[in-house]
Order: structure tokens, then C-alpha cells, then sequence
């Protein structure tokens, strides 16, 4: 994939993975639209962009909202005439908890960013995204997706719906020139991700995994799950009982970590 003069739209782009595919799409040579709520926080980046000579445009997006959405996709169109990439990155997994300790609209919150939104984002770019007969939409999932982690049942849930939502998204849209892909990010020193004190052998870098994420997209891989998670996956394809047991075993010690520093 060439993506000079492309157009590329990043949600959740003012902080953390979001704001590092931004600014690995623009060192690309793509123009780069980054869309977040935080106004100040996207004009500041946008800026320090526009300064190292690559093209960026500050979209202040709630991708919760209908009119918001419609109003960056709107402003991304109206500045470059275009779109040709989606990368669907905008949320986090919040807290550690315990299902039964959590709040009675946390899954609905998540449902809300995750799946709701990436579906608001899609269904508003789509007549753009036909346009250009070949583009490419990535959502974002997590391992946690296909082997669900206690402790984040809301997150795994909502994770577990973008999958199977891309998947029919993939099938339906590719007539149309759409390519739908998933990438599972893994746990990322983020200020979203260090809330999550797994017992893990490494966090890796933003950078890192927007690196990652541009050489999927590269490659035109449909799935892709960077970092050594993808073993966790053949893991559970060979033998499922086990992979649930890591994975609660991680959740659980996790758990614990959060619970003993409360």
C-alpha cells in the first residue's frame, strides 16, 4: 500500500496509539485527519505536524454523537475532497473491576465508544469511502476479544462485538471497493493501558505498535495481532480450555494488583 496523497481519518488521535498511526500515516505521506474530542489537544498536534512539513487537519470528533461525526467527516471532505482510510482506534478499556463491582451502565458505556461508535463512523464515511473504489477501514479489537479476561467483561464483550461486526462489514463491503480489517494492539504503554496491571512479560510502545499497524496495513492483512498474541489465539484454537485458563489467570492476578492498591 502507497499512502502518499492518500487521506486517512484517526480516532482517539489527540493521545497514545491513536496520536503515533497519525503521525506514522503522515511521515508516510498521507494527509492525516486527527479526531478526537479534546479541541486544544488535536490543534496542538496537528500543528506540530504541519511544522515537520507533512499534512494534518484537527477534527474535534465525539464519535457518540451523530451530528459530530457527520460534522468531521463533513470538514475532512470539504478540506481535501477524499477519503481513503479509517482507522477506528477512539476508546479505552477504563478500570480493572469485578463485573458485579462495576457501574450498572458500564457495558453500556463501552458498547457505546467501541462498537456504536466505530459503526457511526463508518456509516458516515461510507458514500466518501465507495467514492475512492479501493479504501480501507481497520477497527480496533483486542486479544481479549477471543478470549475474554475477567475483569473486563464489558470491554471483552464490546471487543468481541467489533469483531464479528467487521467480519460481516468485510463480506458486505468488499463489492464496494471497502476493505474492513482488524487490529488487535498488544498491551501498550498508555496512560489507558497502564489502568490494566497485567502480569505480562513486556508492555510495548506506542510507537511500536503504530509501526506494527502500518506495516499490516502494508502487507493487507485482514487480521492482525502484533506482538506475540496471535499465540494466545493458536493457543485457543488447539486447545480452548487452556487459553481461558492463562487468560484468567492473568485477569485475576491483575485484579488483585488494582484491588490491593485501592
Amino acid at each position: 500500500m502507497q499512502f502518499d496523497d492518500q487521506v486517512w481519518l484517526v480516532s482517539g488521535a489527540s493521545t497514545g496509539i491513536g496520536l503515533e498511526i497519525a503521525r506514522a500515516l503522515a511521515a508516510c505521506g498521507a494527509r492525516v485527519a486527527l479526531a478526537a474530542r479534546s479541541a486544544d489537544a488535536l490543534q496542538r498536534e496537528a500543528a506540530a505536524l504541519a511544522a515537520r512539513g507533512l499534512q494534518a487537519l484537527a477534527v474535534p470528533m465525539d464519535i457518540r454523537s451523530d451530528e459530530a461525526v457527520a460534522a468531521g467527516i463533513a470538514r475532512v471532505l470539504d478540506t481535501w475532497g477524499r477519503l481513503d482510510g479509517i482507522a477506528n482506534v477512539a476508546g479505552n478499556g477504563g478500570t480493572l473491576s469485578r463485573w458485579c463491582d462495576a457501574p450498572s451502565h458500564g457495558t453500556e458505556s463501552m458498547f457505546a465508544v467501541h462498537v456504536l461508535g466505530a459503526e457511526r463512523v463508518l456509516r458516515a464515511a461510507l458514500p466518501a469511502l465507495v467514492r475512492q473504489r479501493r479504501s480501507v477501514v481497520v477497527n480496533f479489537a483486542s486479544t481479549v476479544a477471543w478470549v475474554p479476561m475477567p475483569g473486563a467483561a464489558a470491554y471483552s464483550a464490546a471487543k468481541a462485538a467489533v469483531v464479528a461486526l467487521s467480519d460481516a462489514w468485510r463480506a458486505e463491503l468488499a463489492p464496494l471497493g471497502v476493505d474492513v480489517r482488524v487490529f488487535a494492539p498488544p498491551h501498550t504503554r498508555t496512560e489507558a493501558g497502564l489502568a490494566w496491571p497485567l502480569p505480562l512479560p513486556k508492555v510495548f510502545e506506542p510507537q511500536w505498535v503504530a509501526q506494527a499497524f502500518v506495516q499490516s496495513l502494508r502487507r493487507g492483512a485482514a487480521r492482525s495481532v502484533p506482538g506475540g498474541n496471535g499465540a494466545l489465539l493458536a493457543l485457543q484454537r488447539l486447545s480452548p480450555g487452556l487459553a481461558r485458563r492463562i487468560m484468567q489467570r492473568i485477569g485475576f492476578e491483575a485484579l488483585r494488583r488494582v484491588e490491593a492498591a485501592a
